[in-house]
């Protein structure tokens, strides 16, 4: 009886040597996004969600332990996003100027 043996060729990677050649490509990525000519679209209005912690707090029994426990509500930030067509890269700003009737997003670089 004989048993086949199928070796791989020496396509395996190390760990160390894939970590490294992924690093490289991040890098070539970010300097792809930091050297765009962004093209971007109309903001859009993305408020952000944030969980605040109320003024009260809350009451928690379980049989004769009892305790306050705090209590959150979440609260939405006006916020504005743009994204560039080209990239994909997002920006996001909290600042608007006032236009007739209106206001418009400031993004500041």
């Amino acid at each position: 009886m004989t048993i086949n043996v199928i070796v791989k060729s020496a396509n395996i990677m190390k760990p160390q040597e894939e970590i490294n050649q992924l690093t490289k490509r991040i890098e070539e990525l970010r300097n792809t996004i930091k050297n765009c000519n962004h093209d971007f679209a109309t903001p859009i209005y993305d408020p952000e969600e944030k969980r605040v912690q109320d003024d009260h707090l809350g009451f928690e029994q379980h049989g004769v332990d009892c305790w306050l426990i705090p209590s959150f509500h979440t609260e939405k930030i006006p916020r504005w996003s743009r994204e560039c067509t080209i990239c994909g890269c997002k920006e996001y700003t909290y600042e608007t100027s006032p236009v007739i009737n209106s206001y418009e997003p400031i993004f500041r670089k």
